[in-house]
């Protein structure tokens, strides 16, 4: 007995030291950057972690329903609709990548003072409660570093796209401008020096707009709305805590990139194999015959109603004149005077990943969504992408680049474009071999990236913080860090010396024509 009770203890002792108290922050999110977060949130509780969840949008009822004592989620409804609209950004911002970069500040206006305003955000703030760690999404939630400031604990960045400019500068790591697009650019990762200036000259650009027109509008929100005495800058509080950053990308998808030990790259975390469909969906598919069917998705922050209508006019035109049936995500009605063929099903959502899993599935029409890109790689379904703005543009050129989508511009779009794309990917077998081989290269991991991810947030944990992941980079200006401080250097040394050279070989020249001058005239005289 006394032996079951010393086993019992040592357990007792053994998951104590395991367990650790973790807050998952991400209260402006969108409903896929949640799907990045809801398997790492999930993973964690079950490895015995107490995990409070504090997300902008509903609470996943599987989620709910699966809750455990250690996995408190906490909702604050007044964050619902900003997340699930984000009427801000939309079909508008295809041909001006900048102009939804500019509109940051803006943006960040409204998603602070709704923070600032919670209930939710305040009982974090004015709470007792220690935690390990800190989790925060790191797109426009900068909102929330006050928190990490006022806790005292390190944190870590997840996002749920590849890493902007400014957050690899945050990192210490390289912007590898030389080779990694960013949104904005819309280039190849092979570009001429024309591109390469481009890319490099917005990227630092990029970063400076962040931390000179971003970073002070929360601080000086978080001064007026929370009353914090001795505020120290946002900026600096972010480079204090900031432990790593996950980024949702991985090689055989996204660009290549060259990042510090304190980036981890867990791309497809939220991949998963197919559900069975519910009964009507599973009849309409499958009622497709040899044929098969066609998705139709431009994601969770596009919505359908955005969609000009002689557009919407050319893909109903083109679908029924297809033998495969659509399965179109379309959240709004269409108006009764316009005809749905029979062989198009809207839905206002859609199980993506069941659909993508199903064996009947024959083409993907997508927005190039960086999640999408995963999940249709994940399942082995080849892409036709229309990208509207952020990384999209950068996600279909990939895709196209690896020669399992087709990459398509909204301004351009024709039936006869629409339908001639559709047929080839569907005729042409290069683009499903392709795919499959695509989708070989993204399953064969060491481990699966959800493992990945809960190894790193828990090492991050074991050793406080693991500062020693933290290069000395991240002491130095972004221009120092690009080494252009150096080559700046070296050009004025260079410009310099190329002076002094052609100054004293004009002085040789003057002495040597002033002395064959005297002796000329010294022969002269004699």
């Amino acid at each position: 007995m006394m032996h079951c009770n010393a086993i019992i203890v040592l357990f007792l002792n053994v998951f104590s030291v395991m367990a650790d108290n973790i807050l998952v922050l991400s209260p402006i999110t969108a409903p896929s950057h949640t799907n990045f977060f809801k398997p790492i949130v999930s993973a964690l509780a079950e490895r015995g972690h107490s995990v409070t969840y504090w997300n902008g949008l509903p609470p996943d009822p599987g989620m709910v329903n699966n809750q455990t004592i250690n996995l408190r989620i906490l909702y604050s409804p007044k964050l619902k609709e900003i997340n699930a609209h984000h009427k801000t950004i939309g079909f508008q911002h295809r041909d001006s990548p900048f102009r939804l970069l500019l509109g940051i500040p803006n943006r960040m206006v409204t998603y602070c003072t709704v923070i600032y305003q919670d209930p939710v955000f305040h009982q974090l703030m004015n709470s007792t409660e220690r935690y390990d760690l800190i989790i925060l999404e790191a797109v426009f939630n900068e909102c929330v570093l006050p928190l990490v400031r006022k806790l005292d604990v390190p944190f870590i960045y997840m996002m749920g796209l590849a890493p902007s400019p400014w957050l690899l500068d945050a990192a210490g790591s390289s912007l590898t401008l030389d080779h990694l697009p960013h949104p904005g650019s819309n280039y190849a990762d092979q570009m001429n020096l024309w591109q390469r200036t481009f890319n490099t000259l917005s990227g630092f650009v990029m970063s400076y707009f962040h931390r000179l027109f971003v970073m002070p509008v929360v601080d000086r929100l978080a001064s007026e709305m929370l009353e914090i005495e001795d505020q120290e800058p946002i900026f600096d509080t972010e480079n204090r805590y900031l432990s790593l950053v996950i980024v949702n990308t991985h090689f055989s998808i996204n660009y290549q990139m060259s990042t510090s030990s304190a980036v981890i790259e867990a791309g497809g975390l939220h991949c998963v194999p197919p559900k069975p469909l519910a009964q009507e969906l599973e009849s309409f598919v499958d009622a497709s015959g040899d044929a098969g069917f066609i998705i139709v998705s431009f994601g969770s922050i596009l919505k359908g109603a955005e969609i000009p209508d002689d557009v919407r006019r050319i893909f109903l035109s083109t679908f029924a004149r297809l033998p495969q049936r659509v399965v179109w995500k379309w959240e709004e009605t269409i108006g009764k005077d316009e005809m749905i063929p029979s062989n198009v099903k809207l839905l206002p959502w859609l199980p993506q990943q069941d659909l993508l899993g199903h064996p009947k599935v024959r083409l993907f029409i997508t927005h190039g969504g960086l999640f999408s890109n995963q999940e249709a790689v994940f399942h082995g379904v080849p892409l036709i992408a229309l990208p509207v703005f952020a990384d999209q543009p950068i996600n279909a050129q990939k895709a196209q680049d690896d020669g399992y989508a087709i990459r398509l511009d909204w301004n351009d779009l024709s039936e006869t474009i629409l339908y001639d794309a559709i047929q080839l990917v569907l005729s042409n077998p290069r683009y499903a071999e392709r795919m499959r081989e695509v989708s070989t290269i993204m399953r064969d991991q060491t481990e699966h990236p959800l493992d990945r991810a809960i190894y790193w947030i828990e090492y991050v944990i074991r050793h406080r913080g693991a500062p020693h992941l933290r290069t000395a980079s991240r002491k130095l200006s972004l221009y120092q860090r690009c080494l252009v401080d150096v080559m700046v250097f070296v050009f004025i040394v260079c410009l310099l010396f190329t002076w002094a050279t052609i100054s004293l070989s004009r002085g040789l020249y003057r002495n040597i024509l002033k002395e064959k001058t005297l002796i000329n005239n010294h022969k002269k005289m004699n």
